[in-house]
């Protein structure tokens, strides 16, 4: 009866919150805010310091590129330290609490644990999607631009980042196609730099044919200025176009150097089932794919690993040691879930358990601590 009542208590305060739940909603809100600002700006202030000279020493650059430079970076630092930030705010907020005692007071009235935690947990679930919408709509395309900036050091003036991406490799058959870079321009596809690997059924390459840009229009490949290399003889012979007869469609070669942390979910999800229909390996793509949804949701595990430093009697001494143990379980959740991100990726693991294996093993690590916390 007892655990129905407190059950009973803890489902009304998730939908009729009071005034506790509004007090320390506000408690780790007014935290998570002020230390995202803090820490973000002063990273930023390190990152603009070590990259100044280098955005100043760009083509046609002026001091108004450094403001520039912060619009692109911060939201990428805001997308990336939101997770460890509601750490710092839990374990800041429970363990006020804790300090002047008034978690005592609420377990004496009757609140467990988690009805203690629940307001937390509900401005981590509406921080976790304002950082989802954030990345899908802001980060993304920032991200993109900034990269395209570095990789033309820092020049003034540029246009928008292009749809290109750089060094992508094909299968046609049994030969081998690499593109330095392929750009889309509506219904064209221009690839720079082309060598297409001729093999033989055991797999040597017989024949080497170079390209410096090949282009798909009409439904058709040409390749211009080219130059085919027989291995046998060690003999060239230039060609000035020739009709490349291939059955690769052109989205290939864009889809297998996309770049995940630079295209919407919708955008990485049409790739991955391009290639899938193509029979190629996609667990780098899949991985990164449930990595969208799992970085944001990471923030909803914090409240639940603070508790480490909360729940306990302040009396009992050690506040800091429990602090620094829940830092620990914090750090090692990042540390583990990037392991496990590069497991996915190479193919080491199922993308599915690869991104989501951690999460749920830290869940359960703090909910059956709070559990072990409860009377």
């Amino acid at each position: 009866m007892e655990r129905f009542i407190r059950y009973s208590s803890h489902l009304s305060g998730i939908f009729n919150p009071g005034t506790m739940d509004i007090y320390i909603a506000k408690l780790f809100a007014a935290r998570y805010i002020v230390i995202l600002i803090g820490l973000v700006a002063t990273l930023q202030m390190l990152d603009l310091l070590s990259e100044s000279d280098d955005i100043l020493a760009g083509q046609g650059a002026t001091y108004a590129d450094l403001w520039r430079y912060v619009t692109l970076r911060t939201p990428t630092l805001l997308s990336l330290f939101s997770p460890f930030v509601a750490l710092l705010s839990a374990i800041m907020c429970l363990a006020a609490l804790n300090v002047h005692s008034e978690i005592v007071i609420m377990k004496a009235s009757g609140w467990s644990a988690f009805r203690i935690i629940t307001p937390m947990i509900m401005v981590s679930l509406l921080i976790a999607s304002l950082h989802f919408v954030f990345t899908e709509t802001v980060t993304v395309s920032a991200r993109a631009q900034l990269r395209n900036w570095q990789a033309n050091k820092y020049a003034a003036n540029l246009p928008p980042a292009p749809d290109t991406v750089y060094n992508t490799w094909v299968n046609d058959g049994n030969n081998l196609i690499k593109a330095e870079r392929a750009s889309r321009n509506g219904r064209i596809l221009l690839l720079d730099k082309v060598t297409q690997y001729i093999r033989d059924k055991n797999l040597h390459v017989t024949f080497l044919i170079k390209a410096d840009f090949a282009v798909y229009r009409d439904g058709k490949w040409t390749m211009f200025e080219v130059k085919k290399f027989n291995v046998k003889t060690l003999k060239v012979t230039p060609l000035e176009n020739l009709v490349w007869q291939t059955n690769i469609p052109p989205e290939r070669f864009m889809t297998q150097a996309l770049k995940p942390d630079q295209v919407t979910l919708q955008h990485l999800r049409t790739a991955i089932a391009q290639l899938k229909s193509e029979g190629h390996d996609t667990s780098a793509f899949e991985t990164m794919l449930y990595q969208k949804f799992v970085g944001p949701l990471s923030t909803l595990l914090m409240p639940l690993l603070a508790g480490l430093a909360a729940f306990g009697l302040h009396r009992g001494g050690n506040l800091f040691g429990r602090i620094a143990s829940t830092l620990a379980l914090g750090f090692g959740f990042f540390v583990i879930n990037n392991l496990f991100i590069a497991l996915g990726e190479y193919g080491a693991l199922p993308p599915i358990i690869a991104a989501w294996l951690p999460f749920s093993l830290f869940f359960f690590a703090g909910t059956s601590f709070i559990l072990l916390t409860e009377e």
